[in-house]
């Protein structure tokens, strides 16, 4: 039986940007030549793919109004793990995108969370080492 992994799609009004971040961020792409309309990306198991949100299909005519006419990003959040919160915060800064929360300390991890180009929001964690006391 093939390998099943999480997937998800994110539409995107600029495709090749949305592309181009992501990859930044630690995203490996899969090739894919037949799709011009898509860009499928993984991190780790899990897939994220990029599909343009003026030329790749929708369902039906009545669902493609709706996404078109609301922001695409509004109540979806991805979380993605970090080696290094302040080089990312810097990544996102330098792109010029918004940051939602300012970099802080939660306990388990150091956290911010911005919007992406089209208003998704995204969580970055870069977690704690272990303490040598949890290790004994």
């Amino acid at each position: 039986m093939a390998a099943r992994q999480l997937k998800l799609g994110l539409r995107v009004r600029d495709l090749d940007r949305s592309h181009r971040l992501y990859r930044r961020l630690g995203f490996k792409e899969i090739p894919n030549a037949e799709q011009t309309n898509l860009r499928y990306l993984t991190f780790g198991h899990t897939w994220l793919i990029l599909s343009d949100l003026h030329r790749h299909g929708h369902h039906n005519a009545q669902r493609e109004r709706e996404v078109k006419a609301g922001p695409p990003g509004l109540g979806v959040v991805l979380t993605v793990p970090t080696a290094d919160l302040d080089a990312t915060y810097a990544l996102w800064r330098d792109e010029g995108l918004p940051v939602t929360l300012e970099p802080e300390d939660v306990g388990w991890a150091r956290i911010f969370y911005g919007l992406d180009p089209d208003g998704y929001e995204v969580m970055f964690e870069q977690f704690r080492a272990p303490s040598r006391a949890a290790d004994a």
